[in-house]
Order: C-alpha cells, then structure tokens, then sequence
C-alpha cells in the first residue's frame, strides 16, 4: 500500500475512483490461452492535497515483470510518427544539439533516439533493462547504443540532453529518476525532456479507459513541476502534445544540486489556486467513472445489435476498455474483434479476456458495421487504412 505521493511525499489525499481486479500488465504479449488468467490487481486511484498528483495506492510492483515480453512501442502508427519526428527535430533545434550526446531513461529499441541522431545529435545512448535485441532489433541509427543496465544516477556518462517518455508514471520514486536525469546534463549546461500521459486530460474527458494497474502515477501540470522541482531542477517550459494526450516538461539544472532535493516535503507548489482546481478536477472524474462505464456497456450493446463492432487499438486504452465493459460475470463485450498496427502484437491474447489481436486485413472477413478507435488521435489514420480496404464503415472514438 502506497500512503504518501510519489512525488511530494504528503499523506493528505482524498480517493479518486476504484476498479478492482484488473490485470496488472496490459501490455505483456500473452497468448490467447494466458490471457483470461493473467494476474490481476486492484487500482485504488487517491489525488494528493498537497500537488494534485493521483496516484494508485494498492500499487504494487512485485505484481509486474517488465521483461522481454513487454510491448508498448507506438511507431508503427504514420500519426505518432510524424509527431515524434518532429518533437525529435525541434528538441535537436532548440537545444542545439548538433553533434552532441544524448541519453534516453527506458529508450525501448531506441526508435526516438535514432530520430533525435537523424535530426542531427551526435550520438544515442538508452538504458532500458527490458530491452532484448534478438525480438526488437538493433536501433536503426549505427550511433545509437542500447544498455540493459539501469540508467547511471551518479552523472557518470554526461549527455547534453537526458530525456525519458512514457516512464515517469511507472516508478516508484520518480522525482529520483529525474535527479538521475540532472546529474547527466548538470555539468553540460544541458536539458531535461520529460513526456508523460496528461493525466488532466483524462479527468477532463472522463476517459476512465486511461486507468491502468502498470501506472502508479497520473501527472497533471502542478504535480509534473513539482516533481521536477524537487529533483533540483527548474522547469523553463511545461505543456501538452498530441491532441493534448502527452504532458511534457522541459528543465534545466537550478544550480543547488543535490541540496534542491535533500527535503522535497518542504517544496511548496508554486501556484496554489491551480493545485485546489486540479484536486477538485480529480475528484469529479471519480464522480463521473460509473456513469461513463454503465454508459459504454449501454452504447456497445446498442452499436452491436445494428452489426459487428471491432475495437481498433491494443494499446492501453483498448486493453482497459475491454476489461471494464465485461459485466463483471466473465461474459465477454460483444465485440467482434480487437485490431492492431503493430506486427508483435498480432496474435497475442488481450489480458484479462478471451480476445486475440488480428491485423487490420482481418476486417474483410469480419466487415464490422461499427469501428471504435480506442485513441482518438488515430481517427484519421483508421479511416484512411479502412477506405484502403474498401470497408464502408462508421468510425467512433471511445471518448471525445
């Protein structure tokens, strides 16, 4: 049980919203015969008084293994490439970093750190201890280098940009993992880049389906500052990307070093006002999560007595959407099928249920009526893959 923020270490919090039971790796690849009982476990999702950062505390990490098996990459979709292409040109522009070095916390097979080389870095350098070059392969840029060490605390391998995406929201102790991130630029003059899903994002739309077991944490914009405030750094720019679904924070050393994070409880917030609205925000999502999941198992039902429905998208939001519109017997959603663009998760089961993932050429044979995108930013992208195979068929989000 998790009885202080993640980030501030305050134990004032109010409780948020509970979903028992979920599995706790949605993004393990499992095979259909796994997937029904893969190990489950509750989220107890509370919001911290003190920075509005909401966080699940039944957490645990014993519960999950991030080993090879683990697949979350994004850039298989042309949507979020053209996004991390560019994100990867301005951070090379902006930050003139030419020829420099750069170092990724969780880098995956290093698809962004081969961007960040072809917009012009000198060199990638990533950390992740799940990495396995035999199943992802060797990053596509001959000057980015994997390690399946952890990412060095002690600034021992400066990089003049240190950046993690998608990671924060997993760890224990995040505020350590941007220390870790400081220490690497410190004495480079350099910057810390930071990306996590935009939790006030989720609390705006109601997207319930955002809640997953493998993230302890949720940021919103004053908890994100605040964090990066007690690793001693100073955030020069904060705001949100890809239809606002991303939170991102750039940051640069505050000259105190390691004495800025020696006490993080004595770290106020820097605007108060917006702490209270970000509580507040929090609490009604909560309000809002039942009637959103009784309102989705009603709008499925009605959607699939006019014909087939498919779920376009394996990712997260998919996976948690599936397990919650179950009715909690065990009697699956009528959907008629789950489908992904990326090759390494066709075939594997969805935890928590009886589905498989398929290809998007499988919907000639299932000629849905009803196509949900689980992410709404891909609606164009699934309506163009749709026209190419010649289905004529509605496209809906899971949420707007």
């Amino acid at each position: 049980m998790i009885e202080s923020c993640p980030v501030c270490g305050s134990a004032a919090r109010r409780s948020v919203v509970s979903l028992p039971t979920v599995p706790v790796s949605i993004n393990a690849q499992v095979t259909p015969q796994e997937a029904p009982d893969v190990v489950r476990g509750d989220i107890d999702l509370v919001v911290c008084e003190h920075c509005a950062h909401m966080y699940n505390r039944s957490f645990d990490d014993g519960l999950l293994d991030y080993d090879a098996s683990y697949e979350n990459t994004l850039h298989y979709s042309r949507r979020f490439q053209e996004f991390a292409t560019g994100l990867a040109q301005r951070l090379v522009t902006e930050h003139h970093l030419a020829g420099a070095s750069v170092g990724e916390l969780g880098s995956g097979p290093g698809h962004f750190l081969s961007m960040l080389c072809d917009a012009g870095a000198g060199s990638g350098l990533g950390w992740d201890p799940s990495y396995d070059a035999g199943r992802l392969g060797a990053p596509s840029h001959p000057d980015v280098r994997i390690s399946t060490d952890r990412f060095p605390d002690d600034g021992s391998r400066p990089v003049r940009l240190a950046l993690s995406q998608h990671v924060l929201e997993h760890l224990h102790d995040p505020v350590a993992a941007l220390i870790a991130q400081r220490r690497a630029v410190a004495d480079d003059g350099g910057v810390v880049y930071t990306e996590v899903p935009n939790g006030r994002l989720m609390q705006e739309h109601g997207a319930v389906w955002d809640l997953i077991y493998e993230h302890l944490s949720y940021f919103v914009p004053t908890s994100l500052e605040l964090a990066c405030r007690c690793a001693g750094l100073r955030a020069t720019s904060l705001g949100s990307a890809f239809d606002d679904q991303f939170l991102w924070c750039e940051a640069v050393s505050d000259g105190a070093g390691d004495a800025a994070s020696a006490d993080r409880a004595s770290v106020l917030p820097s605007d108060p006002a917006a702490v209270d609205g970000a509580v507040d925000a929090a609490v009604r999502f909560g309000e809002e999560a039942a009637r959103r999941i009784a309102e989705a198992r009603r709008s499925l039902s009605e959607l699939a007595d006019d014909g087939p429905v498919v779920l376009w998208g394996a990712g997260s939001k998919g996976m948690t959407y599936l397990n919650v519109v179950q009715d909690g017997t065990g009697e699956a959603a009528p959907v008629a099928g789950v489908i992904d663009v990326n090759p390494r998760k066709i075939g594997a089961g969805v935890p928590g249920t009886a589905y498989t993932i398929t290809a998007p050429a499988s919907l000639t044979e299932l000629k849905p009526r009803t196509v949900l995108a689980a992410n709404p930013a891909y609606l164009g992208e699934i309506g163009e893959d749709l026209d190419a195979l010649g289905l004529d068929a509605e496209v809906l989000p899971l949420w707007e």
